[in-house]
C-alpha cells in the first residue's frame, strides 16, 4: 500500500514539474511579446538561453557541486544586470529569470522521465533472475526449472535424497519420500500464510490405513490416502508450474489442519 502510494506521488511530481515548466515558458513569452515592456533581439535570446540553461542544470546537471552553485548564482548574476539595463533590453530580464525556472522544471521532468524505465528495467531483470528456485537453485526459466525439478523428483529414494521443493514467489511445492515407495506432496499459493497448506490426497483411498514414508534417516507414518506413486506426483507438479500461485481446490486436494498435520517439514 505505502510502495504504491510511494510510486504515485514521483509520477505525479515528474508531470506537474513539466506542466508548470511548460505554462510558465509560455506565460513568459506571452509577457515578452504583449507586457508593456519592448521585445527587442536580447529578450528572445535570454528567453532561449535562459531555458537551456535551466534544462542542462536539472536534467544533467554536472559531477562537481561547485560547478552547479556557480551556475545558479551566475543565473542570479545576469538576472540583476539584465534588470538594471531595462532601457536598453526590455524585457530580457523577465524573459531571462521566467525562462530559467521554465528550464529548471522541465529538465527535472525529463530527470523523472528518464530514470523511471531505467528502474523498472532492473526491477524486472532481477524478478526475472529469481523466478523461480528449485531446492536452493535459482532459475529463470520455467522449462530449466521443470527439467531440474522433474529430474530431482524421479531421483527420490527415500535415503540420501528424501524430499524436492519447488517455489515461484510466494508459492512453493513439496516432495517427500521415494519413487519407488510413495511421495507425499503438499503446495502453498502463499507461505507466508500457514492454514493455506494443501496436501494432494487419493480420492479413491477411503481407508484410514498408515503407510511408512523413508525420508533419510527417519520414517514417516502418513496416512494411506495422502501417500501416491511417482506418475500422480508428476501430475501435480506439473500443474503446479502451469498455475503456481492458484489456491488448490477439488476433492484430490486436503486442506485445513489435516493437511499441515502431513506436511514433512524436514526442509
Amino acid at each position: 500500500m505505502n510502495t504504491k502510494n510511494r510510486r504515485s506521488r514521483k509520477r505525479e511530481s515528474g508531470m506537474s514539474y513539466f506542466v508548470f515548466g511548460v505554462v510558465l515558458l509560455c506565460a513568459t513569452l506571452a509577457f515578452v511579446l504583449f507586457g508593456r515592456l519592448e521585445a527587442p533581439w536580447q529578450a528572445f535570446a535570454a528567453l532561449a538561453a535562459g531555458t537551456a540553461l535551466g534544462i542542462w542544470l536539472f536534467r544533467f546537471g554536472s559531477r562537481h557541486a561547485w560547478v552547479s552553485l556557480l551556475c545558479l548564482f551566475g543565473a542570479l548574476a545576469v538576472c540583476v544586470v539584465l534588470f538594471m539595463n531595462a532601457d536598453t533590453v526590455g524585457s530580457a530580464g523577465i524573459a531571462w529569470i521566467g525562462a530559467f525556472v521554465a528550464g529548471t522544471n522541465l529538465g527535472a521532468a525529463w530527470r523523472l522521465a528518464a530514470t523511471k524505465p531505467t528502474a523498472s528495467a532492473a526491477r524486472a531483470a532481477k524478478g526475472a533472475e529469481a523466478a523461480w528456485e528449485v531446492d536452493g537453485q535459482e532459475f529463470a526459466s520455467v522449462a530449466e526449472a521443470r527439467k531440474v525439478a522433474s529430474a530431482a523428483l524421479r531421483a527420490l529414494d527415500g535415503n540420501a535424497s528424501a524430499h524436492v521443493y519447488v517455489e515461484h514467489g510466494s508459492a512453493r511445492f513439496e516432495v517427500a519420500g521415494s519413487a519407488g515407495t510413495g511421495l507425499v506432496c503438499h503446495r502453498n499459493p502463499d507461505v507466508s500464510k500457514e492454514a493455506s497448506w494443501a496436501a494432494l490426497v487419493r480420492t479413491d483411498q477411503a481407508a484410514d490405513n498408515s503407510v511408512e514414508v523413508p525420508m533419510g534417516d527417519l520414517k514417516g507414518s502418513m496416512p494411506s490416502r495422502v501417500v501416491h506413486d511417482l506418475p500422480s506426483a508428476e501430475a501435480a507438479l506439473s500443474d503446479f508450474f502451469k498455475t503456481p500461485e492458484s489456491t488448490p481446490s477439488g476433492p484430490e486436494w486436503l486442506t485445513g489442519n489435516e493437511a499441515l498435520g502431513t506436511r514433512l517439514t524436514i526442509f
